[in-house]
């Protein structure tokens, strides 16, 4: 029997997980934007927190999403105009460059993200009074999780999505 080693299990495993978390978050954001419509044009009478929890949702999705495109080969857009006019040492120097780019900008936006939390940590949203540091995970959580993508993926390869 031919065994993935443990390193690429739990690598599809975090993958799997990412797969759900997104996907629950996706269908949370319909079916509370649903409700929202629901309530309000048909009840009359408009829920005063699914606004603000879709609002949440949609900010977890945007960063986990963009960490997880991180993992598969057309996942986010680039031009690539000189890297296919460049040769096989220039294209691998390029990749190099791209990936050390994305874990800077990524380390930046997570210090930005573990400062937001430090700031707001007091701080309560309007509706369900939730510390507003949990949803500032989300910008520190996201960019560590594309961190590890890019070195991932730089080192084995894509972890492209099982269907």
């Amino acid at each position: 029997m031919n065994e993935l080693p443990l390193g690429s299990r739990l690598v599809r495993l975090l993958a799997a997980t990412e797969r759900g978390v997104i996907g629950g978050l996706m269908a949370a954001i319909v079916v509370l934007t649903l409700a929202q419509v629901i309530w309000r044009y048909v009840l009359g009478n408009p829920l005063q927190w699914s606004e603000e929890v879709a609002r949440y949702c949609f900010v977890w999705v945007t960063l986990l999403g963009a960490a997880t495109l991180l993992r598969v080969s057309d996942g986010h857009p680039r031009i690539d105009t000189l890297s296919l006019r460049a040769g096989p040492r220039l294209r691998s120097a390029l990749d190099v460059f791209s990936r050390a780019m994305v874990i800077l900008c990524s380390i930046a936006i997570a210090a930005g993200g573990l400062r937001m939390m430090q700031l707001h940590w007091e701080q309560r949203s309007p509706s369900l009074e939730l510390p507003m540091a949990w949803i500032y995970v989300a910008m520190l959580l996201g960019p560590l999780l594309g961190v590890f993508w890019a070195l991932w993926c730089g080192a084995h390869g894509n972890v492209e999505d099982e269907v």
